[in-house]
C-alpha cells in the first residue's frame, strides 16, 4: 500500500498507519510504535507487550511429539512458557534431553503438573555472526571427521558436535523470530539456511555412526575432504560474495559428483553432504543476486 507524507512543523514529515492494523495491535492515541530504519526500508512495529512473550499450553496426552511443541514454542520467542501436564513422566524426556539445548531457557518453578520455563539471557546477537559461527563448528566437524577416520579414531566427538550445532540454530532462528532481519525480504532464505546448516551436521553425524560400521576406502576419503573444501569456499562466499568464486564453488561441486561412484552406503553419505552444501549454496544466491 501507498502513503502520502505529510508536513507538519519546519522539518517532521508524517505518515498515517492503517486503521485496521492499528485496531488489531490495539493502538490508539498516545500508543508507542517501534521504528527502525533498514537501508530503503523503514520498518514500523507495535511495541511488544509482555503478555504477548507468554504462552500457557497443555501437553498432556501428547506424548511423543511434547519435546517438538515445546522446541517449536521456544523457536517462536515465548520468554514464558506454562506447561500443563497430567503425568510428570510426559516432560521426562524434555527435562532430561532438550532443556540443555535451548540456550537461555531455564525451568524457574515445577509442581506435580505444572511447569514453568522462562528465557533468563540476553537475545541482542548478529544473525549473520550467529551463522558464521554455526559455519564454523561445521567445518571443525569436518576436521574431525576426516581426523579420525585418518587415525582410525572413534569418530564418537562428531556426534557430540552436532547437538551444539542444534543448539545455536535453535537459537538463532529464535533470535531470528524476534528481531526479524536488516531485510526483512530474506527472512525465509536466511531462515531456509539455518535449517539447511542443521541438516548438514545431522548428516555428518550420520556419516561418522556410518564409518563405525564401514571402512572408506583412500578415494573415498579423498571426496570426503573436497567437499570439506567446498564447505570452506561456501564460508568464504557467505563472507565475501564474488561472481568469480562463485563459478569456482559451481565447477567444484560438478567435479566432486562425477568422482562419487554411488557404489554402497559411504558413497549415498558423500553425495548427500556435497547437496546439502550446493543447496545450501542456493538459498546464498538469492540473498546475494539483485
Amino acid at each position: 500500500m501507498k502513503r502520502k507524507l505529510v508536513k507538519q512543523g519546519a522539518a517532521t514529515l508524517m505518515v498515517s498507519i492503517p486503521a485496521k492494523w492499528a485496531k488489531q495491535h490495539g493502538l490508539d492515541k498516545g500508543s508507542e510504535v517501534e521504528v527502525e530504519e533498514q537501508a530503503n526500508n523503514l520498518n514500523i512495529s507495535a511495541k511488544n507487550k509482555q503478555e504477548n512473550n507468554k504462552i500457557s499450553i497443555d501437553v498432556s496426552g501428547y506424548t511423543p511429539v511434547i519435546n517438538r511443541i515445546l522446541l517449536s514454542l521456544y523457536i517462536r520467542g515465548f520468554d514464558q512458557i506454562e506447561v500443563k501436564f497430567s503425568d510428570i513422566k510426559e516432560i521426562k524426556s524434555f527435562q532430561k534431553e532438550v532443556i540443555n539445548q535451548l540456550i537461555g531457557l531455564e525451568i524457574i518453578k515445577q509442581s506435580n503438573n505444572i511447569m514453568l520455563l522462562k528465557q533468563i539471557t540476553s537475545e541482542k546477537e548478529n544473525i549473520d555472526e550467529l551463522t558464521k559461527r554455526i559455519l564454523s563448528i561445521i567445518d571443525g566437524m569436518f576436521e574431525e571427521l576426516i581426523n579420525a577416520i585418518k587415525e582410525k579414531k572413534d569418530p564418537e566427538i562428531v556426534i557430540e558436535i552436532d547437538l551444539s550445532i542444534n543448539k545455536l540454530v535453535h537459537f538463532c532462528q529464535r533470535v531470528l523470530n524476534k528481531q526479524g532481519y536488516p531485510n526483512h525480504l530474506h527472512e525465509t532464505q536466511i531462515y531456509m539456511m539455518l535449517e539447511q546448516l542443521e541438516s548438514i551436521g545431522d548428516a555428518c553425524k550420520n556419516f561418522a555412526l556410518e564409518i563405525k560400521k564401514s571402512q572408506l576406502d583412500k578415494k573415498q576419503t579423498e571426496i570426503l575432504e573436497k567437499i570439506r573444501s567446498l564447505f570452506n569456499n561456501f564460508q568464504n562466499l557467505f563472507d565475501n560474495f564474488r561472481k568469480e568464486k562463485e563459478i569456482v564453488f559451481a565447477k567444484q561441486y560438478e567435479e566432486i559428483k562425477k568422482e562419487i561412484k554411488n557404489k554402497n552406503n559411504l558413497d549415498h553419505e558423500l553425495q548427500y553432504l556435497s547437496k546439502l552444501i550446493i543447496e545450501l549454496n542456493n538459498y546464498l544466491l538469492i540473498l546475494k543476486i539483485n
